[in-house]
């Protein structure tokens, strides 16, 4: 018995004693989970000693390196480390073929996922994928405590920039916003055709419909045949879409973009396909392509195809954005100095309607881990809030620590621009950044560019503004530019006519089984009725089975997921 007694009071000894430890070790977790956050020290604007902050990255290829360097080691990453304390580590890169595949991979088979990467627009499935996985981090309260007034601001002037990261009411992605002016579209016309045949831009339907008779059938480029294009529209595997050859314009000269979803009068989303005045557009396409107005081949014409036709010389009008002069444009006056398009107001549609597409307000999203350590999280944020800096400065040479010699040369404490004048040649640094771009305050930046479309004199805080592009007012290096800005000043006064993309959420459940489905319907409906293989009313055919096929339900999730986005 008394054996007994001594075995149960050592059990029960035993059992106090675990129950001591795990009551030490509860008290242990809960101090650890209300200690505060570790602050990282910030001399002169110097994180010391620094952080590192790993990431991954796609290959742009439209980036140039020099002297040797590459993405893990160039100009800025330097410059990050020694002005910022901040150690940019990029762990691998990838084409951007096969970036989107590596980022797939990286979850599935479970290797650890750096401090941060950025996923591009055309990427959303990936990064819901990554959203869904729970290995994110809900960024909301960080980028409230750690991100600067002015990139507060500079978001907040972009709202829906943020929709296609939210999920349950959570942020998991900064979005990085971009200028949207500019990216709409105006009618670029051959101006030496113009003058030739002494004809003036159109302002209305019946005009541009003149002006296109005489590009067609008058001789616009002397050579004896009737072998040009009056309007070039891209229209390729998609209606809308292209920043070249863009038809959104066209269709909203009668009152709808296909393609689009934007809000009807009882403010829920309508998708612009199926819309009645689409119809309309349609009729107006085969009248034009059976006078040779339009390709007769333009189902197979793309971005490329269009560029291509405009460099040949053959093009009188376009829609596009405010750099086509740059490129393709340049390719033209190679071979013509003479061939000059000029950028002219969207003319009035039927009942004096306009509409075109613009550009969606981001690029990109930053995801990052969800386990990235709290100093690697503060040094991400002190790395982009300096980069927005350059909108409380008046000083434009205020990233010349990493610009000077790249972007730019400083002559006479000036920023000269001109490519000749730097050796090595020119670069954008702004594209060696964690993002890949410039930090962008919409309107700020706006103010700039267009007081400097203008030719008017700019502050110091408007030069500040710019410093981020390395682009320091005009270029006269590059007189081609001159066109951009008046692009972007024709642009800003139709800009009441500019129709964002409403829908920015994940792909619904309907649009995973059925998208391709109807999209494939719909073009093939449209370049049918265009091509007169069927009739117009074959449109009213098309909707009902659009709906019918499951567009209806699409309609429905869209709208069950703009209601959730909208009110925050």
């Amino acid at each position: 018995m008394k054996k007994q007694r001594k075995m149960m009071w050592g059990c029960l000894l035993l059992a106090m004693s675990f129950s001591l430890l795990a009551a030490c070790s509860n008290k242990e977790e809960a101090a650890k989970s209300n200690e505060p956050a570790k602050e990282i020290k910030i001399v002169n604007g110097k994180i010391e000693p620094a952080v590192s902050v790993t990431m991954v990255r796609s290959e742009d290829p439209t980036v140039k390196f020099k002297n040797g360097e590459n993405y893990m080691d160039n100009v800025h990453t330097r410059w990050a480390k020694d002005t910022l304390g901040v150690e940019m580590k990029t762990l691998w890169t990838s084409s951007a073929v096969d970036y989107d595949t590596k980022l797939k991979l990286m979850l599935s088979s479970g290797d650890k996922i750096p401090d941060l990467f950025v996923a591009n627009s055309s990427q959303s499935n990936t990064i819901n994928t990554f959203i869904d996985s729970g290995k994110l981090l809900d960024v909301t309260e960080a980028f409230d405590k750690y991100a600067s007034d002015t990139w507060k601001a500079a978001l907040a002037e972009e709202p829906t920039a943020w929709y296609p990261f939210i999920k349950d009411g959570k942020k998991f992605a900064i979005p990085v916003v971009r200028p949207t002016a500019g990216t709409q579209s105006v009618l670029w016309i051959r101006q030496d055709w113009l003058d030739k045949l002494n004809l003036k831009a159109p302002t209305t339907l019946d005009e541009l419909e003149k002006v296109m008779d005489a590009f067609v059938n008058q001789d616009p480029d002397g050579n004896g045949k009737k072998d040009t294009l009056a309007l070039e529209l891209a229209m390729k595997d998609q209606v809308v879409g292209s920043p070249m050859g863009d038809t959104s314009w066209f269709f909203g000269m009668f009152g709808a973009i296909p393609e689009r979803w934007y809000p009807d009068t009882d403010g829920n989303l309508k998708y612009g396909s199926i819309q009645p005045e689409v119809k309309s557009g349609l009729s107006k396409l085969n009248e034009w392509m059976n006078k040779g107005y339009i390709a007769s081949d333009i189902a197979l014409h793309d971005f490329n195809k269009v560029a291509e036709n405009v460099a040949s010389g053959k093009v009188g009008m376009l829609g596009g954005e405010n750099w086509m002069m740059v490129y393709p444009g340049s390719m033209l006056l190679a071979s013509n100095p003479n061939a000059i398009y000029n950028p002219y107001p969207i003319p009035k549609g039927a009942d004096g309607k306009n509409m075109r597409t613009i550009a969606d307000p981001y690029t990109s999203a930053i995801l990052i881990n969800k386990d990235i350590s709290e100093e690697a999280l503060q040094a991400f944020f002190h790395y982009q809030n300096a980069l927005y800096e350059a909108y409380n400065s008046d000083d434009p040479l205020l990233f010349k620590g990493f610009q000077d010699g790249y972007d730019y040369v400083i002559e006479n404490g000036k920023a000269v621009m001109d490519e000749s004048k730097i050796t090595g040649g020119k670069v954008s640094t702004m594209k060696y950044t964690i993002t890949g771009s410039d930090a962008v305050y919409p309107s700020k930046r706006l103010e700039a560019n267009v007081k400097m479309a203008k030719n008017e004199t700019l502050s110091n805080q408007e030069l500040a503004a710019l410093a981020p592009t390395g682009i320091l007012g005009n270029d006269a290096s590059n007189p081609l530019e001159a066109f951009s800005s008046k692009a972007l000043l024709v642009a800003m006064d139709q800009s009441d006519t500019d129709v964002p993309e409403y829908f920015q959420g994940p792909s619904t459940k309907t649009m995973l089984s059925r998208q391709e489905l109807l999209t494939k319907m719909q073009i093939d409906s449209y370049i049918e009725i265009i091509y007169g293989k069927k009739p117009v009313d074959e449109f009213d055919s098309f909707v009902a089975k659009w709906k019918s096929s499951g567009g209806d339900n699409i309609i429905k999730e869209v709208n069950e997921w703009y209601d959730t986005v909208k009110q925050q």
